[in-house]
C-alpha cells in the first residue's frame, strides 16, 4: 500500500502521448516523474491499446517489473511469470465474422492473435500503424484463413470520413458482444466487450488488495475513458481527447505536451489533490 504522506498505491499510465511523445520516446521529466511516483510507494503499471510485446521496451526501459495491461485491457500479463489476471478476447466465430465484414468493406483489416498481428495485404494503413508503434511487426497472411481462432483485437483501417461512417454503423447496431472505438481518426478498434482498460487496472488492484480511491491513471484517449473514470483519481492530458477530458476528475496543466505527465505527478506528489484541489487541477477550456 502507498505509504502514510501518499494516498495512491497504484498509478496506471497510458504510453502514447502521454507517457511519450510524436518521437514514441521517454522524455527526461516524465521517466522522472514515474521514478518520484516510486519512491513515494505507488506501484506503476502501463497500460496501453499496444500489444503485450511492444510494450515491454518501455517498461524495461523504466525498470517495471509488474503486469502490463495491453490490447486496451483485453489482456493483463506479468512479463516475466507470464501470470495472466485478466482475458477477454474475442470469441473465434465473432472475430471470423468481424475479419470477413471488414474486408468485405474494403478496409485495411488486421488481425491480432496471441503470437503477433497479421494483415491481408501491404497497405498505407499497416504502414501507418507500424510507425505509431515504433515498427511492431505485422505479417501479410490470408485472413480469411487465420481468423477461427480467438483474438485479441480486429482492427479496420481506411481514409477518416469512412470511419466515421462505420463507426456510427457500429455504434447503432449495439452488438452487446463488441466494444468499437477510435484511438487515430483512419482506425476502428474491435475488441470484447470486457475490453477496457478499467478492466484491466481493476484487476491488477484486486489482486494487491488495493482499493479503487487508492488509484491513479493517466491518459489522454478514447481508450482511456474507462480507466480515468474508474480510478479513485483519474488525469487527462490537456491536449487529449474531448473524451478523456470529461472522463478525468482533473486536467493536467498546459505547457509542453511532451511533460504533461510529469506536471500532473509534481502537483499531486506536492500534497495535492484534496477536494478542491482536484478541481484546481483541472484545466478550464
Amino acid at each position: 500500500m502507498a505509504n502514510a504522506t501518499f494516498p495512491y498505491a497504484l498509478a496506471a499510465i497510458d504510453i502514447d502521448d502521454t507517457l511519450v511523445g510524436p518521437d514514441k520516446r521517454i522524455g527526461r521529466a516524465n521517466r522522472r516523474a514515474v521514478g518520484r511516483l516510486r519512491d513515494l510507494g505507488c506501484r506503476v503499471i502501463l497500460a496501453s491499446g499496444r500489444r503485450h510485446a511492444n510494450m515491454l521496451a518501455y517498461c524495461e526501459e523504466l525498470g517495471l517489473d509488474d503486469y502490463v495491461v495491453s490490447s486496451h485491457g483485453a489482456r493483463v500479463e506479468h512479463p516475466r511469470t507470464g501470470e495472466i489476471l485478466h482475458r477477454a478476447w474475442l470469441d473465434s466465430d465473432l472475430a471470423a465474422s468481424l475479419v470477413a465484414e471488414g474486408l468485405d468493406r474494403g478496409h485495411t483489416v488486421m488481425l491480432w492473435l496471441a503470437e503477433g498481428i497479421y494483415a491481408q495485404a501491404e497497405t498505407r494503413w499497416v504502414d501507418a500503424y507500424r510507425r505509431a508503434t515504433g515498427n511492431d511487426p505485422v505479417t501479410v497472411a490470408d485472413l480469411r484463413a487465420l481468423s477461427g481462432r480467438p483474438a485479441e483485437k480486429v482492427t479496420w483501417s481506411a481514409e477518416p470520413e469512412r470511419i466515421a461512417a462505420h463507426l456510427a454503423e457500429l455504434s447503432a447496431r449495439r452488438d452487446p458482444r463488441v466494444c468499437a472505438l477510435t484511438t487515430d481518426d483512419w482506425c476502428i478498434e474491435l475488441t470484447a466487450r470486457e475490453a477496457h482498460k478499467a478492466d484491466g487496472v481493476a484487476a491488477v488492484a484486486s489482486s494487491a488488495g488495493i482499493p479503487r480511491e487508492a488509484v491513479l491513471a493517466f491518459g489522454d484517449g478514447n481508450n482511456d475513458v474507462s480507466m480515468l473514470s474508474w480510478a479513485g483519481l483519474g488525469v487527462a492530458m490537456p491536449h487529449g481527447r474531448p473524451s478523456a477530458r470529461a472522463a478525468a476528475r482533473a486536467v493536467a496543466a498546459d505547457g509542453d505536451p511532451e511533460s504533461a505527465l510529469a506536471r500532473a505527478v509534481d502537483h499531486i506528489a506536492a500534497g495535492f489533490p484534496s477536494p478542491v484541489a482536484e478541481q484546481d487541477l483541472r484545466r478550464v477550456d
